[in-house]
Parts: structure tokens; sequence; C-alpha cells
């Protein structure tokens, strides 16, 4: 198979010196924030999305890949790339995410397949690359969003939900294989979180603060998960709008 290089579209000032942690999904309504927030807070970024993140030209410390995450066979070659060109790394924050909603019967092989690359498979090839760096420092972390969706079920989701259960399974192997290399898991599973992933659904948190959990948010559990000494780990978080509304396209 002929790989085909992700497209690197900046390299803004980015040193050695600077604690480094690489973000999956860097381009979406969460990948953003966690991105801008830990940019903000001294870290260097190493991002890699779908198409070029609207922050990348004001911000020094960030590098970004333009990567369609289905392509898992290059997702890993230019995982280990970074791993091998950047010292520093340590942390990955896995944000990618891709939703299809419909009864099973309906929705098309393509799109289930989609849905398990991004949302699943992305993530064990990541894990599969950057563990190894990790048990090499000692220590390491890998900070995963999930979703409710992967608690619980529900009508329509039930691919989704597959993937998130699949996720949440993976995180706590993981766990367990990689604990005693001071290896922090850790899963954050998000109700609806205001923003583009509703785009092009027929559904979306309804319009009160209340209905929906903001971006930065999640920035900010990931932001303080990065301060956590190893020794303490949450498995873990849940978070959840105060009021679960949800507006429906009219047809």
């Amino acid at each position: 198979m002929t790989l085909e290089s992700s497209f690197l579209v900046a390299e803004n000032n980015f040193g050695d010196s600077i604690k480094k942690v690489i973000v999956i999904g860097s381009t979406g309504t969460i990948g953003e924030a966690v991105s801008t927030l830990l940019l903000n807070s001294g870290f260097s970024v190493i991002g890699i999305g779908r198409k070029v993140p609207s922050f990348y030209k004001k911000k020094e410390n960030y590098i970004h890949h333009i990567l369609d995450l289905q392509n898992t066979d290059l997702l890993e070659a230019t995982l280990s790339n970074i791993v091998r060109n950047h010292e520093g790394i340590i942390c990955l924050v896995h944000c990618a995410g891709l939703g299809e909603f419909s009864n099973i019967e309906n929705l098309p092989i393509s799109k289930i397949k989609s849905m398990l690359d991004v949302n699943l498979l992305s993530v064990i090839v990541s894990a599969k690359v950057l563990l190894p760096h990790f048990k090499k420092m000692d220590n390491g972390k890998l900070i995963l969003i999930g979703s409710e969706a992967g608690l619980k079920g529900g009508q329509k989701g039930s691919v989704y939900s597959a993937t998130k259960f699949g996720l949440r399974g993976f995180a706590q192997s993981i766990r367990e294989e990689t604990a005693k290399n001071n290896i922090f898991v850790t899963v954050i599973n998000p109700g609806m979180v205001r923003g583009k992933f509703f785009d092009d659904k027929n559904f979306r948190p309804g319009k009160s603060v209340d209905n929906a959990i903001e971006p930065n948010d999640i920035a900010k559990l990931v932001n303080n998960l990065l301060d956590e000494e190893i020794g303490m780990v949450f498995d873990e978080i849940n978070v959840s709008q105060m009021k679960k509304v949800i507006e429906f396209n009219k047809n």
C-alpha cells in the first residue's frame, strides 16, 4: 500500500524545551478548544486534523498535520514520525469523533466503517504508537474523549454507541496493562457539547445555557488532568448538561 504523506501546514517557533502534547482532532469543536487552552497554558501542541485550524497563524509552539483519521495506516506513520522527531511528548489527547445516527438497517456500510475507524480504530492505533514511548519515559498520559453514548445506548445511535463503549473497554484494559509504567489513562464522557458536531444533524441541544456543555469546559478538564501528579488516576469523568433538552429540525 502506498501512503500519502500528511500535510504539515504550520511549525511556528516550535522549540524542544517545552512540554509537548499531541491533540488528535485538533480542528473539531472540542479539539480546537483543548489546543487553544493548552497553548495559552504554556504547552507546545502537535495537532492532527482534517483541515487547517482557525488559530494556527496566531499561535507559537504549534505544529499541525492535515490527515484523515480514516487512513489509519497514515495515522500510524505520522505519529511514529512525530515521536521519532520530537522530544518532550508527555500526553496524547484524542478528541476526534464522528457520528451518524439512523436505524441500523438504514446505515450504509461505508458510514459504519467510518465511525469505527475514527472513533475507535484511530484511538487504538494512537495508543499503539505512543505507549512504547511513554513506557521508556516511565510516565505519560492518554486522555480520550468518549461520550455519554458509551454509558447508555439510545435510539438510532447503535453504531456510535458501540464505538464509544469500545473505547471505554480499550481504555480500561490499557490502564491495567500500563499502571506499572506510571501511565495515566482516562476517558472523559461528555453529554451534548455545543458546537459544529450538530451542523449536519437533524437534532441539537436546546438553546439555553444549561442545555449543553461548552467546549471550553472540556478543555479545562483536560488542562487540569495534565496537572495531576502520577500516582492518582481519574479512570473516567462523566460530564452532563444540567438540563437535557433536544431540539429537532422541522421538516
